[in-house]
């Protein structure tokens, strides 16, 4: 998937005068989208869905603001979408029942012509009261206090325990999440002679962005899920609105409480931790008073999830490698009337997780390990059915041990695993080495749905993931390329049903080349490609035979001002449109203000960072952003 990501090339602030002899320093940064979807290429026969995501746009603006002076800073981003086209529900309704007579209305209307176009157009409204809807609302907000001693912070925060076992809260811009904890958080910290501590506690309310700029779609609240806390954290954050069809809102989105605290103490040598973290949920009740879960699953279900850990850190092996290991424990807590009423809820959830790296030059081996029982990634509280783009939201990333890439952990893989990789590095010159991993998993939540974690051997999937490669540069550091070619191997135990009526242990296959070059065309311009090519085939997709995927990115860089590049996408998949072409153009003003254009196809898809994925929806369309920094 092509992307465009401006970034402010440096930091820069205005002086607004001094305070009792103190600057204050103000940071303003201004990012501002349009995106107008046309037809994306993606429409089912009588399907709402795939229509109303065509022929929509928005202005997407994003306000950052931050103050500092001395110790202190405040900040605040404002995020507002303004939709200026989308489609009416009455509109997807004579489209559709133009559809279904082939390309045009009818001169007479029966009986089911009238009762489809109701039940299309009442789908519709359903639909569109969840997306498109224009909102401004402050997304982000917080006072911050920092000195060698102590860190304090009301409002917006990140948080990272250990590896992510226990707590992940944080940005990542591959993916389009933003997600901090709302709340307060105090940072202290202690020296004794060589002996260092460090002792963090939080609490607050779970805040991601409430805009998918991808769908148009919002998560919205109402006062049934915003009780306590949330009550205030949620004021002026966008609320569920109502169809025309329906008495009254349903949330999208139930705010998720957290208390944490982690203690870390050791010296330079070695570091000792314990981290632990508390989730509770806002579950709305039914008609009976009974709390119902916005979407199943066993954590999504659970009204509180309990999870802890202790590490170990050894960074430095006499200056010849590092050590780190945590092992961690989870317990789900589940209403009273689920409880009574449900046999298959799974017991407390373990994991071991280690990371080992010795380097011995000209050599280095890296190795992670994994063994994860009935533990999973803290899920956000979303309503799957009516918000599916934010199914990848959670609070927790439990390392994957693979590359950050890959998107072929199917289903629960993470959740019932053993398994790791080893990777070794060989420089055979100044600029130039060579690198080959391999990996060996057994999982048993992948190809069967298995919440208890039972590790019988029908349930087993075996996997191996073999890669090898090379990494390049020039004397000058001007050029510079890595490629990338691997297997990955998944067999069942039991045997599968293919496509085609036989029978197999075959899960999944793949071969893949990855590249990454760049290379100066002189003294004034950089020529840069990027892309990979797969060769895949999964026995439970519904495709028959092996596909070929394929994109490339080509761009042209001059002097780091302009870059003008064009990219291509192929798939072989015949659920998809087969070839995405586009175009994009982008250009820096000064060292801290950009704008670019993207014009043309993006294919959609599963897209996995470090083993948390969303499935993007395709987009045909044109693109403008621009960011300012003043």
């Amino acid at each position: 998937m092509v992307a465009l990501v401006l970034v402010a090339a440096s930091a820069r602030a205005l002086d607004t005068g001094d305070v009792n002899g103190r600057p204050i320093h103000l940071d303003v940064t201004e990012a501002a989208s349009v995106l107008y979807n046309v037809d994306n290429r993606n429409t089912v026969p009588s399907s709402v869905v795939r229509l109303i995501d065509d022929d929509w746009g928005v202005y997407y603006n994003r306000l950052n603001a931050q103050a500092s002076y001395g110790r202190f800073q405040v900040g605040l981003r404002l995020d507002s979408a303004w939709f200026f086209a989308s489609k009416e529900p009455v509109e997807v309704g004579l489209d559709l029942l133009r559809e279904r007579h082939g390309g045009a209305l009818p001169a007479t209307y029966s009986r089911k012509d009238a009762a489809y176009f109701v039940q299309k157009t009442t789908e519709a409204s359903r639909e569109l009261s969840t997306r498109y809807t224009s909102w401004i609302y402050p997304a982000k907000y917080w006072v911050s206090y920092a000195s060698p001693d102590l860190d304090a912070t009301v409002g917006d925060f990140y948080a990272q325990f250990g590896r992510g076992l226990v707590l992940s809260v944080r940005k990542q811009d591959e993916l389009a999440s933003d997600t901090t904890i709302r709340g307060a958080r105090a940072t202290a910290r202690l020296r004794a002679d060589s002996v260092r501590f460090r002792l963090t506690a939080l609490g607050g309310v779970l805040n991601p962005l409430r805009f998918d700029e991808s769908s148009g779609r919002y998560l919205g609240v109402t006062p049934a899920v915003t009780s306590g806390l949330a009550s205030v954290t949620e004021a002026g954050m966008p609320r569920a609105q109502a169809s025309p069809f329906d008495a009254s809102a349903s949330p999208t989105f139930a705010p998720d409480r957290v208390v944490g605290v982690e203690l870390e103490g050791g010296t330079k040598l070695v570091t000792v931790g314990v981290h632990g973290s508390l989730l509770g949920r806002s579950l709305p009740t039914d008609a009976n008073g009974v709390p119902t879960p916005l979407s199943p699953g066993v954590v999504r279900s659970a009204d509180s999830v309990r999870t802890g850990s202790v590490s170990l850190s050894l960074p430095d092996l006499g200056g010849h490698g590092a050590l780190y290991a945590e092992a961690a424990l989870q317990g789900l807590s589940y209403p009273a009337e689920l409880e009574r009423t449900s046999s298959s809820l799974p017991p407390a959830g373990h994991a071991l997780y280690g990371s080992a790296s010795v380097f011995f030059s000209p050599v280095t081996f890296t190795a992670e390990g994994k063994h994860y029982r009935r533990f999973f990634p803290l899920l956000a509280n979303v309503d799957l059915a009516h918000a599916p783009e934010f199914s990848a939201v959670q609070y927790s990333a439990p390392p994957t041990t693979e590359a950050l890439w890959v998107d072929t952990e199917f289903e629960g893989f993470n959740t019932c695993v053993t398994g790791g990789r080893l990777k070794g590095d060989l420089a055979v010159a100044k600029r130039a080495s060579v690198f080959v991993w391999a990996g060996r998993y057994a999982s048993w939540a992948e190809s069967v749905a298995n919440e208890r974690c039972d590790v019988s051997g029908a349930a087993e999937n075996r996997v191996w993931d073999l890669a090898t490669g090379a990494e390049l540069g020039s004397n000058d550091g001007r050029s510079r390329a890595t490629v990338t070619a691997g297997v990955r191997l998944d067999d069942a135990d039991r045997l599968l049903v293919d496509p085609n009526g036989g029978e197999t242990h075959v899960y999944y296959r793949e071969a893949y080349v990855r590249h990454d070059v760049v290379h100066p065309l002189g003294a004034d311009f950089t020529a840069k490609l990027q892309g990979y090519g797969r060769r895949r085939h999964q026995t439970q997709s519904g495709v028959a035979a092996p596909w070929t995927e394929i994109q490339e990115t080509f761009a042209v860089d001059f002097r780091a001002k302009l870059v003008v590049g064009t990219g291509f996408e192929y798939i072989g998949n015949p659920q998809f449109s087969p070839t995405y072409f586009n175009g994009f153009v982008s250009y820096n003003v000064t060292s801290s203000s950009s704008v670019s254009l993207f014009a043309g196809q993006r294919r959609g898809g599963l897209r996995c960072v470090s083993g948390v994925c969303r499935v993007y929806p395709p987009f045909e369309g044109v693109r403008l952003d621009a960011t300012i920094r003043f």
